[in-house]
């Protein structure tokens, strides 16, 4: 925390000064105290100088400041980018296993699974139907709830 400063009174903020609270971002009130104590100022003051420096440009950054920025958007829409890449690739994979799915499940007669269903007090839906044959197929095999089997044994 700042060390505390001996008040002045010859300043154009005092405790009677119109106030705004400010959320900051996690870590900032930290660091505005060590650049304050830094600077011997309190922490008002270092954020009053500041708003008065960025005022005083019209609220226009310094080439600093919009090359850093340009640098996190950049860094950002790279990594959007990797993400949305290795998202389409996740999604073709799975439109890829779908399409074979389908394909296998136009063999199965599922009218006729759903039929012996009904006939066992059992009403499904297609979808239900599919979903039915799948969860009996991969229990078999040992890919049930709780069965951790890896590819291959």
């Amino acid at each position: 925390m700042a060390a505390r400063v001996k008040k002045r009174t010859d300043t154009s903020t005092n405790r009677e000064s119109d106030k705004i609270f400010v959320r900051l971002p996690a870590g900032m009130r930290k660091h505005l105290a060590q650049v304050a104590a830094r600077r011997g100022k309190s922490m008002n003051a270092e954020v009053v100088t500041a708003l008065a420096i960025h005022i005083a440009r019209d609220g226009e950054p310094d080439e600093t400041t919009i090359k850093s920025e340009l640098a996190e958007l950049k860094e950002g829409i790279k990594l959007s980018e990797e993400g949305l890449i290795q998202m389409s690739k996740r999604l073709q994979a799975g439109v890829t296993g779908l399409e074979n799915l389908f394909f296998d499940v136009r063999d199965v007669d599922l009218d006729a699974f759903i039929s012996d269903q009904r006939g066992q007090g059992v009403g499904l839906t297609r979808t239900e139907a599919i979903r039915k044959i799948l969860r009996s197929y991969l229990h078999e095999r040992g890919y049930g709830p709780g069965n951790k089997k890896t590819p291959g044994s």
